[in-house]
């Protein structure tokens, strides 16, 4: 029986998600390319092959994830005023495609929210990442804003340091499996998380 070949878009793939997962792991400093194609069963050439070093696998990965990450956010611009009900069913769908997005890319959350301050250049395209991701949230806001959703007097910037923080700190202590979280199923934080989102802790 013959043994279905890889095709080169499969093999780089099997590359990425076995940095990815070592990166997040092991750390990026103690994770060396041996490590990587050892897991996957390949040479070196073979990563040389799709990649040029270490660093760039890395930085491919994180922009990866950061177009993924600004496509969801943008679930939540609305074009035109719609009621409240229609505006939180929006936030929603933002947030599930978020919170799935960080269940099916644990290894890519965990790099995200917990950094790689060893390594200068990849610790300044995370922090890239979570900035592109609070002007998208400004933006969403100010055209809220714009519409008379949101009150005009409210500092767009500042509303999207709550979103980012509050977003940061669930999906990272979510993927570390705290024990406060393990209860809810991710349908139930999203509603919950979303809850907070529009009616703060006292649920007014």
């Amino acid at each position: 029986m013959m043994t279905k070949r890889i095709t080169r878009e499969e093999r780089k793939q099997q590359l990425i998600e076995i940095a990815l997962e070592q990166f997040a792991t092991v750390g990026y400093t103690k994770t060396k390319i041996s490590d990587i194609v050892a897991l996957a069963g390949v040479s070196q050439g073979t990563f040389y092959w799709h990649f040029k070093s270490k660093e760039e696998i890395a930085l491919y990965i994180l922009e990866r994830g950061n177009q993924q990450i600004l496509q969801m956010i943008s679930l939540g611009f609305q074009n035109t005023r719609v009621p409240v009900e229609q505006s939180v069913n929006s936030s929603t769908r933002l947030f599930e495609a978020l919170f799935h997005f960080a269940e099916e890319n644990r290894f890519f959350t965990m790099l995200l929210f917990k950094g790689l301050s060893s390594e200068e250049l990849l610790q300044k395209q995370i922090l890239h990442i979570k900035k592109n991701m609070e002007e998208a949230f400004v933006h969403n806001i100010q055209q809220a804003q714009k519409f008379h959703m949101v009150a005009e007097h409210k500092n767009p910037k500042v509303l999207a340091v709550f979103i980012m923080s509050l977003i940061e700190g669930v999906l990272s202590r979510w993927v570390d499996h705290e024990a406060a979280f393990q209860e809810l199923t991710l349908e139930e934080l999203v509603q919950q998380t979303v809850h907070f989102e529009f009616f703060g802790i006292f649920g007014v």
